[in-house]
């Protein structure tokens, strides 16, 4: 190859290595005007809002199950064959405090109690003449008692003796012996007649008159309809914005209205299963029944000089993110309660400008142009 020849060769490399050189630079000017130009867009849309303490009232959410706070089995404590008065001890019957919810047969035990006022009556009368002589106002005092006497209804108690030797005489007659056998019958035959404690209604009947009852057997249940409780669980923080006394609202599928309740009582340990704090609230409704699974909320103490935000501003735990100087600071805040996608919080000021988008690249004392 000539002289001449190489040399065109190396002047149209150097050429060609020239122009290359120049299209990529200006290849990557470009490429940094146009990150510089997104880098000052996303610049641009960075903002931050200021917050006016308020005063808020949180709400706590809970499910959970209604029972009757008077709710008895009843259980025989005597042996017998069940008679059933009028035929009422079945489930749905209403019954009034203190009528009889059912019986079992006592006329053995009944006729053997009338035997023994008897005998305790003739002691009475026996012992009156010697009580009159030596002990003439105690005399009197069991005069009257022998004459209201009745062989029928519940033995009164004893007249009162005020001194030792009133005491020692009636003691010595066997008087006080006497008068508490018959006391302890009265009571043993008072258990055939089982009584509603309190207004309510028979929920589970499990027997049939003339059915066989022995001491210890189920015969039913007993509930007040106007009395109920919800047992339910909330977190150690959430317990500690809930006092006894603040309103409750109740409500159901099953139901076309909201009810009423209060808190009734607030569990001092935590659950070991639940790992929470029981929560019982007290209702006064008739509307709702025994068993029912129901939803609620709970109206807490107004929180004074609060502020809330939403909850996705939260960053490692407690922190958020605020503009300052022209840079984006991490500040630490106190949760005071979480309500579904926001939470109240403290220990802001109104300085504080919280910036309202976060970004995945922000980071504590990040400078802002």
């Amino acid at each position: 190859m000539s002289k001449q020849k190489k040399i065109a060769i190396l002047i149209a490399l150097s050429f060609t290595i020239f122009i290359a050189v120049l299209i990529v630079n200006n290849h990557i000017g470009n490429k940094t005007v146009e990150t510089s130009e997104v880098e000052k867009n996303i610049t641009n849309r960075i903002s931050c809002s200021s917050l006016e303490s308020k005063n808020h009232t949180p709400v706590i959410d809970f499910s959970g199950k209604i029972k009757s706070v008077n709710k008895i089995n009843i259980i025989s404590e005597v042996n017998g064959i069940s008679e059933l008065k009028n035929a009422r001890f079945e489930i749905g019957e209403a019954f009034k405090k203190g009528e009889t919810l059912l019986s079992v047969a006592d006329d053995d035990i009944s006729m053997e109690l009338k035997s023994i006022k008897s005998e305790f009556l003739a002691l009475l009368i026996s012992v009156l003449p010697d009580l009159k002589i030596d002990f003439p106002t105690l005399g009197k005092q069991f005069q009257r008692y022998i004459n209201n006497f009745k062989l029928d209804l519940e033995m009164s108690d004893l007249p009162k003796t005020t001194t030792s030797k009133e005491r020692n005489f009636l003691s010595s007659k066997k008087i006080f012996s006497s008068y508490y056998k018959i006391k302890s019958l009265e009571n043993r035959l008072n258990k055939y007649k089982i009584k509603a404690p309190f207004d309510g209604v028979i929920t589970q009947a499990l027997i049939d008159e003339g059915s066989p009852v022995i001491i210890g057997q189920p015969l039913g249940e007993f509930i007040n309809l106007n009395n109920y409780e919800i047992v339910t669980s909330v977190s150690l923080q959430e317990a500690q914005l809930i006092n006894i006394g603040n309103q409750v609202n109740v409500y159901s599928e099953d139901l076309n209205t909201n009810i009423i309740g209060e808190v009734k009582k607030i569990g001092d340990n935590i659950n070991e299963m639940t790992q929470s704090i029981d929560l019982f609230v007290s209702i006064k409704d008739s509307l709702i029944k025994d068993g029912m699974y129901v939803q609620g909320e709970i109206i807490c103490n107004t929180i004074n000089d609060s502020y809330k935000i939403a909850r996705t501003k939260i960053i490692d735990q407690n922190n958020i993110f605020i503009l300052k100087n022209d840079s984006i600071y991490k500040k630490n805040i106190k949760i005071l309660a979480f309500q579904n996608d926001s939470v109240i919080i403290s220990n802001l000021n109104m300085n504080d400008c919280i910036v309202n988008t976060y970004r995945n690249y922000f980071y504590h004392g990040m400078p802002i142009n």
